[in-house]
């Protein structure tokens, strides 16, 4: 089948994680993903319920929802991609993707994925995201990445 490239903008939170979080309770609750109910199996009762109910486990690891509902940690730019884990960009692959320090919607707009992902070792089953901003303010907050299969 394939993984899904996904990517999503929010409204800017200075808490990273907080803005993931809310982001995946806003798409579990409109159901734009892949759902375990599509392989028989009960529906789950939050986006937290995937990652901690055993019952979801192998859905989680060989099928995924194929949206941000596959993360569901961001971690710090030094550490390692993990399964499920969102990483922030670093400032040195901001500025060589984008030529600067604040890139802005419009930027994101037009941004290669795979070049950018590749700057940062991007992995399957995890994502990224970066501060956007507008008129030199943080705005936004988007989050990308490829899961699914």
């Amino acid at each position: 089948m394939g993984g899904s490239g996904w990517s999503y903008v929010v409204p800017y939170r200075e808490d990273v994680g907080a803005a993931l979080e809310a982001l995946r309770a806003e798409e579990f609750a409109a159901g734009h993903n892949w759902s375990p109910t599509d392989w028989d199996l009960p529906a789950p009762a939050s986006p937290d319920d995937l990652w901690q109910n055993e019952l979801y486990w192998e859905f989680m690891g060989t099928h995924g929802t194929h949206s941000v509902l596959d993360v569901n940690r961001v971690i710090d730019v030094g550490e390692d991609h993990d399964f499920g884990t969102v990483r922030p960009l670093a400032a040195s692959v901001i500025r060589e993707g984008f030529g600067s320090d604040r890139p802005s919607r419009a930027d994101f707009d037009g941004m290669d994925f795979g070049t950018l992902d590749a700057l940062d070792d991007a992995l399957r089953w995890s994502g990224h995201c970066m501060v956007l901003y507008r008129d030199g303010i943080p705005h936004e907050i988007a989050f990308w990445g490829v899961s699914g299969d």
